[in-house]
């Protein structure tokens, strides 16, 4: 029974069969360095030019948001360059131009949030700026982080850019829950004695992926969870946290092997037991998957093994009619 399951301690990586993972990166764009209005006090107080350069830096937020090639490119200097973190460069406003152009035709939603880290004067001309970036490209896909470097350049009185530069985010788990992206959605798992639905979704900008499942026994309601998964720093791995509405609670440590992740369970139950199991999630396919589970314990009592378990992506719901349609297919059905 999956009510035995939950109970047991394995709830969330049975119930929910949470996830293995297809190494597929987003495709990372040169997402031109800039910043918000948040900054660290310069070391030199330079109040007209600071000014004047977050002036810059607002209008280039406004116009990345609102897809606008050409004012983007008209803040570099006529000569500037853009590299993205593979140092891949362009050079020129024409140039520049066309790439925040490819950009836009390939993510036409494409959003941008930034922050300065800081920002100081090294002459009368010229600023360097550096902070992070955070690039959402569509609403259910992961946020890109970067670091950057801006140097600013005062010419003709006007401050442009005449270098912008992506660097790699600092290492965290960022890409490690990105794995997961293709879990994000509906699954069904239904056999004659239950049928559990599980949800996915991306928390915290992308940095961790909430769930929730419900199970039904005989057409009936019998329990629901949560899980949330995300970056451990202390062990350096993927982590779970899952609680029950019959009080039981679970912890799972992620390690991934292949096309499959290998979770570590340690749980207790409703009436105080300590659990623990080893559950193996298999990605099959992009919209199916097997989940596992082998060496359960429960209190003192060895559980039987559970074998392979299929699970599939649940399909869209279906769009419905109109009334004017409804009243348009029953007219051409006389």
């Amino acid at each position: 029974m999956h009510r035995t399951m939950v109970i047991a301690g394995v709830l969330v990586a049975a119930l929910s069969a949470a996830a293995a993972a297809q190494q597929a990166k987003p495709n990372r764009q040169a997402t031109s360095t800039t910043a918000g209005p948040q900054a660290t006090p310069p070391a030199q107080t330079r109040p007209d030019d600071e000014k004047a350069i977050r002036s810059a830096v607002e209008t280039f937020t406004t116009a990345y948001n609102a897809g606008n090639a050409k004012t983007l490119a008209a803040l570099f200097l006529a000569n500037g360059e853009l590299v993205n973190e593979e140092g891949e460069s362009v050079q020129g406003q024409d140039a520049i131009e066309r790439a925040f152009a490819g950009i836009f035709q390939a993510h036409p939603k494409s959003q941008i949030k930034v922050a300065i880290q800081s920002l100081r004067f090294v002459s009368d001309s010229l600023a360097i700026e550096d902070g992070t970036t955070a690039v959402t490209h569509a609403s259910d896909q992961p946020v890109e982080r970067n670091r950057y470097t801006v140097v600013h350049a005062k010419q003709d009185g006007k401050w442009r850019m005449a270098s912008a530069r992506d660097l790699p985010d600092e290492p965290s788990g960022s890409e490690e829950i990105k794995q997961l992206a293709w879990m994000i959605g509906e699954w069904v798992d239904e056999s004659p004695t239950a049928l559990v639905i599980t949800s996915y979704r991306w928390a915290d900008e992308g940095r961790a992926i909430l769930s929730e499942f419900k199970v039904q026994v005989g057409g009936r309601p019998a329990m629901t969870g949560t899980q949330r998964i995300g970056w451990d720093p202390l062990t350096r791995k993927l982590h779970s946290w899952a609680f029950d509405s019959e009080s039981g609670a679970a912890e799972g440590v992620w390690t991934r092997n292949g096309n499959q992740w290998i979770v570590k369970m340690t749980g207790v139950t409703h009436d105080g037991k300590t659990a623990s199991s080893t559950n193996v999630t298999t990605m099959v396919a992009k919209d199916r998957m097997t989940w596992q589970s082998r060496d359960r314990v429960v209190g003192d009592e060895t559980r039987p093994n559970i074998e392979e378990i299929p699970i599939v992506r649940q399909p869209p719901k279906p769009i419905k009619a109109t009334t004017g349609a409804r009243a348009d297919s029953r007219g051409e059905s006389q």
